[in-house]
């Protein structure tokens, strides 16, 4: 059981036998309590270490000199047989008033903000009404009744005085504590109880003219003791006392009955005594409770006054937050719109983006009589703007391509920017011809040249067109206009290409295919076939060029079926290095052996891998075989996209020349695939790294006629004009390899000299021949096949 109980307990007990005890030793035990009671204040303090220890130190105080009263209370009493007034017990008791008054009022601290009147209305209206009562029921006999001598009216005066200041200071207390903790309860209680007592003691002095009160007022006095005691030991008064003190602006409806009541008193008791009392005592006893009743009104209107003052200043301040409200409102909904504008539009371009497509097409398709056309466009080589020339110029590209589009679109349309250099167009309401007019529009503006950073630029556009209607989705409808321009792109760019259903069914197919690439990637499902490059002069096989093969389930796929879904997927980077290192291991032997070099083909996208370099030159080593063994082919789009002119630096064409650079220092040739077939300039052939020139089966010489054989000298006197070695493509006959050596072509390769063969049985053909081939033998031809 905690202290404070113990304490109170005992307390409370002691309390309850104290008023029938005689006067010594009622005085014995209101001494016993009174130390107690200072002692509990104190060990409550050293025990909780509160944060204000001013006004339990100043209550202690006050109980000690309230038990020195005592002590010269019984001393005077047993000495003499009497009491004289005033008595050197008063110092002591008027001490412990005072010290306690003092405590209370240190009880709260004073807010500075607040004016100093205004901390004690409400405890002077509560302290005006106990006066109307005290002065009717315990001054007025006092003074004009009992007729004491001016010793003991002074000393009865002097406390009643007292009490009242306490009155005022314990309501002050109550009204305005900040912290409602036991401690504080125990305290106002213990306060009301001293002032009860008081009224106890001098209300039966003054209609008794005796001590007829001591009794009652003694256990008053001890439960107050009491009270105080069990409040220091209590935890809660660590935080009680020298908190600041709250204001109250709106008063609760309990204490507005209070105060109506007390505003009564005065009035109530002046006319109960003009009707009950003839004549009157005297004139002061109707004149003060009615002085106290103008009191009593006049506090009551400063409070009201303090009330219309925070009741005006709520109201301007509720003004201001309704306008600052207003106009946060306005503030909101103009942030609002600009966010929607921003989540809706493109910050570039100004445009429309992905999410207010999204939005119109939902709601066209809503409209389910109606059809609809889309388009989706990207700009050709807009990767190349940015790379040559750096970002700020392909956004002033952009911006001016937005512009553009803006002009032949119609009003009604949506235009977005999807991102990078992508846009849409959403056509309500139009029919096909509608759609594939603004899509030609599209391209013709387009291809007009843009100036970007005061440079001239020429770009084009692929166009993919849809014509859609509901049940279609948004979703459904974005993916094929995509196939569109995915079909319109792979035409060749510069192309307006409308949906078509084969599309979506082409599109699945590479998907499907894409994924058992990836499958046969790790499970090495594929396989290399060699087809030799053989010297006209002399039949030698100088070279054998590596042939990708895949059997997918069991079947053959043809090259041309999954190698452009390779590069669209990017897998063609790691089946391109597995086909080099294949390859190196696979000619070491004929290498060594017959002097013959490899040929493999490269893709532009594994030129444009970081590494490259690395790993073609770890596939030699790991082979060991050095770079001469080693001939790559380039197509010629590739190579003419590195070497067409002069390019800023750090641009993919520099990258790929210096890669080229590089393997070249090693020893590794390099050769122009399909020469011929792709552009017409051949300037490039003066700046880029090539050494071999691969005739396209085009220009390979059939029927003998003179247009034919004028390409095919043409393409060997360049080539040997520049010292580059040539090899003919597609050679199936005997007169196509005649008529190459009477036009001093070097090397040539085809199926009249070998099919493509695997490793194994080419092995067999080179071992047989001696590395000699000077034409496809019957069994080599059944061989092959």
């Amino acid at each position: 059981m905690a202290a404070w109980r113990w304490y109170a307990a005992l307390g409370l007990g002691a309390v309850a036998v104290g008023g029938f005890l005689p006067v010594m030793a009622r005085q014995g035990l209101y001494t016993l309590v009174g130390v107690a009671a200072a002692v509990a204040v104190s060990a409550g303090v050293r025990r909780h270490r509160p944060a204000e220890r001013r006004s339990w130190n100043l209550f202690a105080a006050a109980l000690w000199c309230s038990v020195g009263a005592a002590a010269l209370y019984a001393f005077q009493l047993v000495l003499m047989g009497r009491l004289t007034f005033p008595a050197w017990k008063d110092v002591p008791f008027l001490a412990s008033y005072l010290l306690m008054a003092l405590g209370t009022l240190g009880w709260v601290r004073p807010d500075p903000a607040r004016p100093r009147a205004e901390r004690f209305i409400d405890s002077g209206i509560v302290a005006s009404g106990v006066a109307a009562l005290s002065w009717t029921f315990v001054v007025h006999p006092l003074v004009f009744e009992r007729r004491l001598d001016a010793g003991h009216l002074a000393s009865h005066l002097t406390y009643i005085t007292i009490d009242l200041i306490l009155v005022v200071l314990t309501a002050r207390m109550i009204f305005t504590a900040a912290v409602r903790s036991p401690a504080h309860t125990l305290v106002s209680l213990a306060l009301a109880t001293v002032i009860t007592g008081d009224v106890v003691y001098y209300t039966a002095v003054a209609w008794t003219g005796g001590t007829s009160g001591d009794s009652l007022s003694t256990v008053l006095y001890l439960c107050a003791y009491t009270l105080i005691g069990t409040a220091a030991l209590h935890p809660s008064m660590a935080g009680a006392a020298g908190r600041p003190e709250r204001s109250q602006h709106v008063i609760p409806r309990h204490r507005v009955h209070v105060y109506s009541v007390l505003a009564l008193v005065g009035p109530a008791v002046a006319i109960t005594m003009l009707l009950a009392a003839r004549p009157l005592p005297s004139r002061w006893w109707v004149i003060v409770p009615l002085a106290t009743s103008v009191v009593t009104s006049v506090l009551l209107i400063a409070r009201l006054s303090q009330l219309v003052r925070f009741a005006n200043r709520r109201v301007l301040e509720l003004d201001a937050h309704a306008v600052a409200l207003g106009e946060a409102l306005r503030e909101q909904d103009t942030l609002r719109q600009q966010l929607t504008h921003r989540a809706l539009h493109d910050a570039l371009t100004g445009l429309g983006n992905r999410a207010l497509l999204q939005e119109r097409l939902e709601h066209a398709l809503t409209r389910t009589s109606a059809a609809h056309g889309l388009l989706l466009l990207d700009l050709d080589g807009f990767k190349d703007v940015n790379d040559s020339y750096g970002h700020p110029a392909g956004d002033a590209l952009l911006i001016e391509v937005a512009v553009r589009l803006v002009g032949v679109v119609r009003v009604s349309d949506t235009l977005v920017r999807l991102g990078g250099d992508e846009f849409a167009v959403l056509m309500e309401d139009a029919d096909a011809e509608q759609v594939a007019a603004a899509g030609r529009r599209i391209i013709d503006e387009l291809g007009r040249p843009v100036t970007a950073h005061e440079r001239e630029l020429t770009v084009t556009a692929s166009v993919g067109s849809l014509l859609f209607a509901a049940p279609t989705t948004p979703s459904e409808a974005l993916r094929n206009a995509d196939l569109a321009l995915y079909a319109a792109k792979a035409a060749g760019k510069n192309q307006l290409a409308a949906y078509e259903e084969r599309l979506a069914s082409e599109r699945s197919e590479h998907l499907r295919i894409a994924a058992d690439l990836r499958r046969a990637i790790a499970a090495e499902e594929f396989a290399v076939n060699y087809q030799p490059v053989v010297d006209l002069a002399t039949g030698r096989v100088t070279a054998v060029e590596a042939l990708l093969r895949w059997n997918r389930d069991g079947v053959a796929v043809p090259p041309l079926d999954f190698i452009p879904v390779a590069e669209q997927y990017g897998l063609i980077v790691p089946i391109g290095t597995w086909v080099l290192r294949r390859a190196c291991r696979d000619v070491r032997t004929w290498y060594e052996r017959f002097g013959i070099a490899v040929t493999v083909n490269v893709s532009g996208r594994q030129l444009r891998e970081a590494g490259f370099a690395q790993t073609v030159i770890g596939a030699l080593r790991d082979a060991g075989l050095p770079g001469a063994a080693l001939i790559m082919e380039i197509t010629e789009t590739v190579l003419v996209s590195a070497g067409s002119g002069p390019h800023p630096a750090g641009s993919g064409a520099d990258d790929v020349t210096a890669l080229l650079t590089r393997l070249r220092a090693e020893g590794v040739r390099v050769a122009v695939d399909d020469f011929g077939t792709g552009y017409s300039s051949l300037a490039y052939l003066r700046h880029l790294p090539v050494d071999i020139l691969k005739i396209d089966r085009a220009f390979t010489p059939g029927g003998g006629m003179a247009e034919e054989l004028a390409f095919t000298r043409a393409i060997v006197e360049l080539g040997n004009s520049l010292r580059l070695s040539s090899i003919a493509e597609a050679v199936e006959t005997p007169e196509q390899a005649e008529r190459l050596r009477q036009l001093d072509c070097p090397q040539a390769q085809g199926f009249h000299f070998s099919r493509p063969l695997p490793a194994a049985d080419l092995d067999e053909v080179l071992t047989a021949s001696g590395g000699v081939l000077r034409g496809a033998t019957p069994s080599a031809a059944a061989g092959a096949a």
